[in-house]
């Protein structure tokens, strides 16, 4: 997976779960991906996720945008 590939399956996630982030960065690392992300409110969300299959990738994003969603909720 390329980070254009990458930051394509990020921006497709995030509109079809009409999740409240917007793009900024993506970037490789040795066996991850490093993401970040802007809320609603401006602050910037890091996640890092695991290498691997596409589906893998995906699911790992949606479970952490979706946990991000939720402790912003309890704040």
């Amino acid at each position: 997976m390329t980070t254009a590939s990458l930051e394509a399956l990020l921006r497709n996630i995030i509109l079809h779960r009409q999740l409240p982030f917007t793009f900024h960065s993506v970037s490789a690392a040795a066996n991850a991906w490093h993401i970040v992300v802007y809320d609603a409110a401006g602050a910037s969300v890091t996640l890092t996720v695991p290498a691997g299959r596409p589906l893998d990738i995906r699911n790992a994003i949606q479970e952490r945008l979706e946990t991000a969603v939720e402790d912003a909720a309890f704040r």
